[in-house]
């Protein structure tokens, strides 16, 4: 069984001097799998203090991070590589411009073979 392996952070590491700097703080707030099927899957919904989500996959597989009410995954959505491991940002703002809560969002996925 396939999956894409998500790990959730609520913002980037701070210095010494408190700036910020280009590194998830660790630990993640919660990590889990979501199954990649030929049909779309998804995840539970972002914890509300996600800013932050780190993906890995063990197969080839498209996701999408969007609405976690009625949203699937396409062949055309953002592709991961078997291995490959990237980080994205959750959005915050909406496509009306309404401001968005991590817990509106989910993880979807679709195999890509």
């Amino acid at each position: 069984m396939s999956k894409i392996y998500v790990s959730e952070f609520p913002g980037l590491a701070q210095t010494d001097q408190s700036d910020s700097v280009n590194i998830l703080a660790v630990p993640a707030t919660v990590e889990y799998t979501v199954i990649v099927s030929a049909g779309s899957s998804g995840g539970p919904a972002l914890q509300p203090s996600t800013k932050f989500v780190e993906l890995s996959t063990d197969t080839t597989a498209s996701f999408i991070i969007a609405s976690a009410v009625g949203s699937v995954a396409a062949l055309t959505n953002c592709r991961l590589s078997i291995g490959e491991r990237i980080v994205r940002r959750v959005p915050t703002i909406g496509p009306s411009g309404a401001s968005n809560t991590p817990s509106q969002f989910a993880i979807f996925t679709t195999a890509n073979v």
